[in-house]
């Protein structure tokens, strides 16, 4: 489960909705590259096509979908 603050939620519709994005039909994209000081760095986008491996949490009205190879 993943928990988004209110002031977040607040914050994310907003940038959505300047990118042409809709909090109730779109999500948060998180992944994982490789890359950074630690070997790993972290990636947000938005986006609106969903795959079958990725794994969707929702905490209304904020989803966030994280594809299978960064779940892991």
């Amino acid at each position: 489960m993943i928990k988004v603050s209110e002031s977040a939620k607040s914050r994310i519709s907003q940038l959505m909705r300047e990118d042409g994005y809709e909090v109730d039909n779109d999500f948060v994209r998180v992944g994982v590259k490789r890359g950074g000081c630690s070997g790993l760095s972290y990636e947000l986008t938005f986006d609106k096509a969903l795959s079958e491996t990725d794994k969707l949490f929702e905490d209304a009205p904020v989803k966030i979908v994280v594809d299978k190879k960064s779940f892991l």
